[in-house]
């Protein structure tokens, strides 16, 4: 295509990963016109260097400091509501999501354990389960004879667990583009390697979107670009609190199948921990990776990895004897540590201008975003209550 050429569209997506992709596929399947342009390659950052674990309850800290020990957690009942609604939407979405697409996403479900080392995270855990399953979360306690039941490779030194039967994993390299085909099935284009460099309104309330490839004319226009959202947003004078986080994650040698579940700790330890259906073990949480100075480029951070590793050999003590033989860096988004949804919604002064963006746990919600996201776009609303998450209210809860 010549760099000067001019296209238009209705709907321009920005954002080449799960939020971007599963936007496409639920507006193309509405007969919607889409162009969905990606900087880079489809689903390089975070949708796809994450480690793929299905988070469906919420997690002991998060609980512990915003639910139980914040001053202001009764006046946001509301907001904890709609967080949560979307979570159950996800326990209900993931295992239908291979034949809907009718693509292999390598999903697994056999559930997940937050386990617990200290009798103080196991109180924080039994609070937690009553008020999952008070909303909706299926959830409970169990001891640690029941504990080594589901996953006998755990240490013996652990006091117990809260159980999520919903929770599970799927390949992160498989998701984004099985939406983004079948997008294009239904009529959505792709463009990548198109870096959007400029935003302006245009006549009859479009926008003319600038690009290293030439002019873009859009009707309307979703940012659904992760690590790039507050960058995007600033070049249409829109200021968002959305951070930027590079993290890491790393890969063991194959040992035979011993764990089933999805592990993670109660304590502010980050750690999500499973074993592929190769073998192999995938170990992560959010630990920090590092940016190089001047090259923008993300590289994995050894304090980090020992951290990390060190937990799982905790939790897992067979771990002790498996080798590490990869790892690898990529750059999430977050919306502050009060907000684990994040963001959709429509800047209404700017016309019909559109953004949504995760906070940290975009892979889990990808397909529930990105069906509200297009429902809104498409209709005016969403089928649940995201009244909370709208861009209006983006500095409350960062």
């Amino acid at each position: 295509m010549a760099r000067d050429a001019r296209r238009s569209t209705d709907v321009l997506i920005i954002g080449g990963g799960i939020l971007g992709c599963a936007t496409a596929s639920y507006l193309a399947r509405r007969g919607v016109e889409v162009l969905l342009v990606e900087r880079g390659g489809l689903n390089r950052e975070a949708s796809g260097t994450n480690a793929g674990s299905l988070h469906i309850q919420i997690h002991a800290s998060h609980f512990r400091f915003q639910y139980m020990e914040s001053p202001r957690a009764r006046e946001r009942q509301a907001f904890f509501a709609e967080c949560n609604r979307l979570f159950v939407d996800a326990a209900r979405v993931w295992p239908c999501l291979e034949q809907e697409l009718g693509a292999d996403l390598g999903l697994r479900f056999e559930g997940g354990l937050m386990v617990a080392g200290t009798e103080a995270e196991l109180d924080v855990l039994r609070a937690k389960v009553e008020y999952e399953n008070s909303v909706g979360l299926r959830t409970e306690l169990i001891g640690p004879r029941e504990m080594l039941r589901h996953a006998p490779c755990l240490s013996s030194d652990l006091l117990g667990a809260s159980y999520c039967p919903t929770e599970g994993f799927a390949n992160p390299l498989l998701v984004a583009p099985a939406f983004m085909r079948h997008a294009q099935s239904h009529g959505a284009r792709l463009s990548l390697h198109t870096r959007v460099e400029g935003i302006e309104p245009a006549d009859g309330g479009r926008y003319l979107v600038m690009t290293n490839r030439g002019r873009i004319l859009a009707q309307r226009i979703v940012v659904a670009a992760g690590a790039q959202t507050r960058h995007l947003g600033r070049l249409v004078g829109l200021d968002l609190p959305v951070l930027v986080h590079p993290i890491q994650v790393m890969a063991t040698e194959c040992r035979p199948p011993m764990l089933r579940q999805l592990i993670q700790h109660a304590s502010a330890r980050p750690l999500s921990l499973r074993q592929t259906q190769y073998g192999t073990f995938v170990i992560g949480g959010g630990w920090p990776a590092s940016e190089i100075a001047g090259r923008s480029r993300l590289t994995v951070e050894r304090m980090s990895l020992a951290g990390n590793a060190a937990l799982a050999m905790e939790v897992m003590p067979v771990l002790r004897d498996v080798q590490i033989v990869r790892s690898w860096a990529g750059m999430t988004s977050t919306v502050g540590r009060k907000n684990r949804v994040g963001l959709l919604g429509q800047a209404a002064r700017l016309g019909r201008f559109f953004v949504v963006t995760a906070s940290g746990l975009g892979f889990t919600l990808g397909p529930v975003l990105g069906r509200l996201m297009a429902e809104l776009v498409a209709e005016g609303d969403t089928s649940l209550p995201t009244g909370q998450l709208r861009l209006e209210h983006a500095w409350a809860d960062a």
